[in-house]
């Protein structure tokens, strides 16, 4: 069916359309070329024919000049031994209109030109393909010479020509659309790759590139250069911007972590007031946030880095997704909400990083508990489609508007911009970077109401791996 549906959308594309009237057009001029070409031979072929009529009846004229009238009557005779298919005729009459030789009995309308089939008369009937003649008069004294030509052979050489012409064009037509339509496939599939690539990038994957030929040799191959060289700038400086945090977060976490021993031993002063104490205990707090969101940070640099898939190895989410129900339905059950978990197979198993994975859902399930109010309904399910494991977390919450799904993976993006409620924007964060660790690729739906996670793990691992 896919394939089916891919010749109307290629039809639809822009370069199919441009094949498509350049073969028009191409079509249009090589009609134009044969229908002149025809107009021309045959008008060539014609007036050859009435050339080599009045050549004939000039050769008659000299020869009754030379030789008399009985001298053309012997070479009229001749004719009459010669006339394959009725090609030839002649009449020769005196001035009184008697008949001294010919192979006709009348012609209507003497004289030169055309003249249909029906106005020559002789006692044997005219070949049937023959419709008409060609006719030329000559006087040879008191007498009168008409000659004709069958227009048979003309006519068969014009549909000759003809059906020569016709063959030529739609052979010409038929290559002309084939070879529109190939390099309109060829530029389509360009095209394609170079959108495919640029929807990859958008989405994040700076490492995916335009495929080229090592060559500039047209436009498509010069804009695929310039575009890789633009995802390779982006790259780098989105690189150097994920060093620039893991940097920041590596040099600023020992001495956070020294500021927490020092408030530690501040606590333990036994001279401490109870109003500085409140104010320790509130620094200790500060501190604590600021050292996790350094290690979040610090972990989602070693997880983009790949560092943490040489310890992959098959591991089934049924239990990870038990030991998450058991940790988070106490909170859900206090927050008065449902945590409901629906595993449909038990079996699935994918290749990865069993701690890893637990953190990812774990951050899904929160960040549903976290951002929906009481009665909320949270749903946990897992699946199989063909080859694909689906893990869905979803509620019927107040959920995220459209146009916000792509943003609140970003770093330290909130949906809160006064920033009151926990929280530090890392968790989705986190949630893509490890699901692309995993090759797992995460969309967001609107569950109507609500939202609705799905996870899709492109390849399971094999059973008992």
């Amino acid at each position: 069916m896919a394939k089916a549906g891919s010749i109307p959308r290629f039809f639809r594309s822009t370069s199919a359309r441009l094949s498509l009237r350049f073969a028009a057009l191409y079509a249009i001029i090589t009609a134009l070329v044969f229908g002149l070409s025809y107009h021309f031979a045959d008008r060539e072929i014609s007036e050859w024919v009435s050339d080599q009529l009045a050549e004939d009846a000039a050769g008659f004229a000299h020869l009754y000049e030379s030789d008399g009238l009985e001298a053309v009557q012997a070479k009229l005779g001749g004719f009459a031994g010669f006339n394959f298919e009725d090609y030839r005729i002649y009449l020769l009459e005196d001035a009184d209109g008697i008949i001294l030789a010919g192979n006709v009995d009348a012609i209507d309308g003497q004289g030169g030109g055309y003249v249909a089939v029906d106005a020559i008369h002789a006692e044997k009937p005219r070949y049937e393909d023959v419709t008409g003649y060609l006719l030329h008069s000559v006087q040879l004294g008191p007498n009168r010479l008409t000659l004709g030509t069958s227009t048979y052979f003309l006519e068969e050489l014009r549909e000759v020509l003809g059906r020569g012409f016709v063959t030529g064009f739609i052979l010409l037509l038929l290559a002309g659309l084939l070879a529109g339509i190939i390099v309109g496939r060829r530029t389509e599939k360009r095209l394609t790759q170079i959108s495919a690539t640029l929807k990859s990038v958008a989405l994040g994957q700076l490492e995916r590139r335009v495929p080229t030929t090592g060559s500039d040799s047209d436009d498509l191959a010069r804009m695929a250069d310039e575009i890789n060289r633009t995802i390779a700038q982006l790259q780098q400086m989105v690189e150097s911007q994920k060093q620039i945090s893991a940097d920041i977060a590596h040099d600023l976490r020992t001495p956070m972590q020294r500021l927490r021993q020092r408030l530690d031993v501040l606590l333990n002063a036994p001279d401490l007031t109870p109003g500085n104490r409140e104010v320790a205990e509130q620094a200790v707090e500060i501190a604590d946030d600021l050292i996790e969101i350094f290690h979040a940070l610090l972990r989602i640099a070693q997880i983009e880095a790949g560092q943490r898939s040489v310890r992959f190895a098959a591991t089934p989410l049924a239990p990870i997704l038990a030991r998450i129900e058991d940790a988070y339905g106490p909170v859900a059950e206090e927050n008065d909400q449902t945590l409901v978990f629906g595993i449909e197979d038990q079996d699935a198993i994918v290749l990865g990083d069993q701690h890893l994975l637990t953190q990812m859902i774990a951050n899904l399930v929160e960040n549903a508990l976290r951002h929906s109010p009481s009665r909320t309904r949270i749903e946990v399910t897992l699946a199989r489609a063909d080859d694909s494991i689906l893990l869905q977390v979803s509620d019927d919450g107040p959920g995220i508007p459209a146009e916000e799904w792509d943003k609140v993976f970003r770093r330290f993006y909130r949906l809160e911009k006064s920033r009151t409620t926990p929280g530090n924007g890392l968790g989705l964060s986190m949630v893509r970077a490890i699901a692309e660790l995993h090759g797992a690729a995460v969309t967001m739906n609107d569950n109507n109401p609500g939202l609705s996670v799905l996870l899709r793990f492109s390849k399971a691992a094999p059973r008992g791996a």
